[in-house]
């Protein structure tokens, strides 16, 4: 507020902008050197008035030439007699986090910098999920602001993808054969949802054009026209209609653009021009500024969500790409059918760190056993009972040695359920013989005139379709019960498959039962005792099994 008058008086009645400011931060324009030395005069003397002072020696000039030879000149600007320091071809300075220059060439150092703090946080002595979370929201979005400047090629954010992606999936005990998708696939593919920093600042430049040429004040878009239409004319030698601007951001290399070259001045435009040719977006000038991208078009009233947008659509194209594999994509499936299969990624609730270890390996089918891959050789027989493939469904779902494991994982699942039910049904039957043919379903609640027939079962997540014929095989199971019951007692009579599957998978079908059951509140907690439960019985199984090989075979 102090130095706003200051800035006013700077501005002038000039349409265009001669000076920047934020905070105690003041950048100062004019089209000639004496110009500028004048304002920055009138800016001393204004300043001082309010007892504030330039510090010289923390100043830098950039004077800027377009007559040949175009490029940097070695003019002296003064504050007092002292002179400040001129940014030479390749220097820069920063202001308010963007570094100003001509032909900046950025410090390694920072480049080095980010790369290590990535790397301290993955090594960190953090949880694993702690870490993840950290990545995600302190690293990953301090990166945003010089991907935006475009400090940084793409070229330059790739290599600090290659270098962290080994550490978040040694993070997630994931082998380098894993696929990369489900790291930086969707989280509602069932993927982890991690940044991808290359990707990320083509996003970024797309976004930050569009948001000049969409501004609500009014003196930026119009200046933000004008520069990309002048971008445009120097790119093919006369001045470009409005579909030609559009095509010129669109990346479009035809018609008027086939035989020219590039300025060899990079801008925000020529950014978002290389950005959007490598992501498929497409620009229309043509009226209000819009981009389309994988059949979505965003508008100016959608300016603020362009980066989240194509952000999202790539996480879920890669989400879907892992579910298309035929081994790893298998079990992600079933995951992503429901968002509490994955509840533990974030803040690793009722998750031990051994869970932790085995559940990413094993929702991709990479764990050490013969038959895990159908493209392994030699001899795929069970180490323990013999069985023709020693598949991680016959281990934790059919192998005979480890049947008491799964009846307390089951039982784990039926109590949980009598447990939500308390209060609001009365148990008829737990585990009992009942009806003519002399079935046992693992619960029969009544409330009233409804009856709940529920069967608990964890088949193996081999695609939604195992999970289907699950529910399918229970219903046809006690459809008879169901119509002697009603027969008996008048009213609603229902049966209810409850699945979880054996990885944690939760199927979406069990919410209609559940919200029978308890309160909002409390299911939410019960999908995520369930599915943990269950990843840790599996895990035991898992490591009995291994302890077991290892113990007959050596």
């Amino acid at each position: 507020m102090a130095i706003d008058p200051i800035v006013s008086a700077l501005q002038g009645q000039d349409a265009d902008h001669r000076v920047l400011a934020f905070a105690d931060d003041l950048c100062l324009l004019a089209d000639s050197a004496p110009a500028l030395q004048l304002k920055v005069e009138e800016a001393r003397a204004g300043l001082e008035r309010f007892g504030l002072k330039i510090n010289a020696s923390k100043c830098a000039s950039l004077h800027l030439s377009g007559r040949p030879p175009v490029g940097v000149r070695d003019s002296v600007f003064t504050i007092l007699g002292a002179p400040m320091k001129p940014l030479a071809e390749g220097d820069a300075a920063a202001f308010l986090g963007a570094q100003v220059g001509f032909h900046v060439i950025p410090h390694k150092s920072t480049l080095a910098d980010i790369t290590e703090l990535g790397l301290k946080i993955a090594r960190s002595k953090l949880a694993p999920w702690q870490r993840i979370d950290a990545l995600k929201t302190f690293f990953f979005p301090s990166a945003v602001h010089l991907q935006r400047m475009g400090t940084f090629a793409k070229t330059e954010w790739k290599t600090i993808d290659d270098i962290l992606r080994p550490e978040i999936k040694a993070t997630l005990n994931l082998p380098q054969e894993a696929s990369n998708d489900y790291i930086y696939g969707s989280t509602l593919r069932g993927c982890c949802g991690i940044t991808k920093l290359a990707e990320d600042s083509d996003i970024a430049a797309i976004d930050s054009a569009f948001k000049l040429l969409t501004s609500p004040d009014g003196r930026v878009t119009r200046e933000a026209v004008d520069h990309v239409r002048s971008v445009t004319c120097r790119r093919i030698g006369r001045t470009p209609s409005n579909s030609e601007v559009g095509s010129y951001l669109s990346g479009d290399n035809e018609g008027p653009f086939r035989d020219t070259r590039g300025s060899g001045v990079a801008s925000v435009w020529s950014r978002a021009r290389n950005a959007s040719g490598r992501l498929a977006a497409s620009w229309s000038l043509d009226g209000p500024p819009s981009i389309s991208h994988a059949g979505t078009t965003l508008r100016a009233k959608q300016r603020r969500e362009v980066m989240k947008t194509i952000r999202d659509h790539f996480r879920i194209a890669r989400g879907q790409a892992l579910i298309d594999k035929p081994d790893q994509g298998r079990a992600i499936e079933c995951v992503a059918a429901h968002a509490a299969s994955s509840h533990f990624l974030r803040a690793g609730d009722f998750c031990r760190f051994a869970d932790w270890r085995f559940v990413h390996r094993a929702r991709l089918n990479l764990v050490p056993l013969n038959g895990s891959s159908s493209w392994r050789t030699g001899d795929r027989r069970c180490r323990r009972c013999g069985n023709n493939i020693e598949s991680l469904a016959h281990v934790v779902n059919h192998c005979m040695r480890y049947t008491s494991l799964y009846m307390a994982r089951h039982n784990s699942l039926v109590a949980r359920l009598k447990k939500a039910a308390a209060g609001k049904f009365e148990v008829v039957s737990e585990n009992q013989v009942i009806g003519v043919q002399r079935l046992r379903p693992d619960l029969v609640l009544r409330k009233g005139t409804t009856t709940l027939i529920i069967d608990a079962t964890v088949p193996f997540d081999n695609r939604i379709k195992a999970f289907e014929e699950a529910a399918a095989e229970k219903k046809a199971k006690y459809e008879d019960l169901r119509k002697e019951i009603a027969n008996d007692h008048p009213g609603e009579v229902s049966v209810f498959p409850f699945i979880v599957g054996s990885l944690g998978s939760w199927d979406p079908n069990n919410d209609v039962l559940v919200r029978q059951l308890c309160s909002r509140s409390y299911a939410k907690l019960l999908r995520k005792l369930c599915v943990s439960e269950v990843i840790g019985y599996s895990r035991d199984v898992f490591t009995e099994h291994i302890s077991g090989v290892r113990a007959r075979h050596g």
